[in-house]
């Protein structure tokens, strides 16, 4: 119900993200808006313990954790081939979800999800959290405010992964509807710890409405444990100027470039290096403050604090300009897929697939 604080929700899943996490959030800085009343996990041991830690009931599933410990919401953190069987369960129960990404890991069991969510009425917010970055979010304040103009290239170089960094470039675009992708991979051998295996790495284009273009490379070595490769970098180029680091953008005015420098401000809570907010200094002033700033949470549980609250403004139906839905992370997932398809292709330009299609 709209209004009604602290609302009983269930976390389902007892992994990382859980434990170190949202189980935290939830128990501290937004217990005044979250009661977490009961825990959901498939695996016994791990869920009593994190159960235990968090001081909450060991629920048998979501249904038990309507039913009996009262939730009115489910937080779905669940490993990636699980997302949409739990989300499914949730909107059969009629409770509001905010569900981890991918929607799905096959395009078409994302995009069921997804039609399925924009025919309900029960309010579901995806937890993309890369665009929700403090970083990230003042280069969307920066975009969507004018300073550089129209967004017409952006490149991500090994800087993200795959439908995370599609929800980044989409962000900054303005969303638009994809159109066309072209790609290439490149195989690696390496060893992943159970022997020698090959990893693939995908680079190439996506165009999208509006002329727009998403250059992508895969930052997916990222990912592996004490992996080779470096971390890449982001640029955006706009015909009014330029980003392309964390220090300053570029700004060109009445024929006039401008540096303008970014500011990070900073606290140290709870021996946490908290981002209490970022301001781009020029002419125009512009700040944009995390989720909660002054809550001992590094940028990643400042990112997973604004999908929370991002969740609770759509369950009382105030929508948000940082708000992600499930068609967002449909079109997310359909622009990699596209590009990996083409790569599969040697190259050969695909139509990126949209939910109406």
């Amino acid at each position: 119900m709209p209004g009604d604080n602290p609302r009983p929700v269930v976390l389902v899943g007892a992994g990382h993200r859980s434990s170190s996490v949202y189980g935290p959030i939830l128990k501290g800085p937004l217990r005044d808006q979250l009661q977490l009343c009961a825990l959901v996990t498939r695996g016994q041991e791990r869920g009593e313990a994190l159960a235990q830690q968090l001081g909450v009931p060991l629920a048998s599933d979501l249904e038990q954790a309507r039913a009996k410990y009262g939730a009115r919401g489910a937080v779905v953190c669940v490993s990636s081939p699980e997302n949409h069987k739990l989300a499914h369960e949730a909107l059969d129960l009629e409770l509001p979800a905010l569900l981890e990404t991918p929607l799905a890991l096959g395009l078409e069991d994302a995009r069921a999800l997804a039609h399925r969510i924009g025919a309900s009425d029960v309010p579901v917010e995806v937890a993309e959290q890369n665009p929700r970055f403090p970083r990230q979010a003042l280069w969307q304040r920066i975009t969507q405010e004018g300073f550089l103009g129209t967004p017409r290239l952006v490149v991500c170089d090994r800087a993200g992964y795959r439908y995370h960094a599609a929800a980044v470039a989409r962000s900054l675009l303005g969303r638009p509807r994809g159109l066309q992708a072209t790609g290439r991979r490149a195989l690696f051998p390496i060893d992943l710890g159970g022997g020698e295996a090959q990893a693939a790495m995908f680079a190439g284009t996506i165009a999208a409405e509006g002329g727009g273009v998403f250059q992508f490379s895969d930052g997916e070595g990222l990912y592996l444990a004490d992996g080779p490769w470096s971390q890449g970098s982001w640029s955006v180029l706009a015909d009014g100027g330029s980003l392309g680091g964390d220090e300053a953008i570029i700004s060109w005015r009445d024929g006039e470039r401008k540096l303008l420098p970014i500011e990070r401000c900073s606290a140290t809570i709870d021996g946490v290096d908290v981002t209490q907010k970022l301001v781009l200094h020029g002419e125009m002033l512009l700040e944009s403050r995390s989720a909660l700033p002054e809550a001992p949470l590094d940028d990643d549980g400042q990112a997973a604090a604004r999908c929370l609250l991002d969740w609770i403004a759509r369950m009382d139906g105030k929508p948000t300009a940082t708000s992600w839905s499930a068609a967002d992370a449909f079109d997310d997932l359909s622009w990699i897929c596209a590009l990996e398809r083409s790569a599969m292709l040697s190259g050969t330009p695909v139509q990126v697939t949209s939910l109406e299609d």
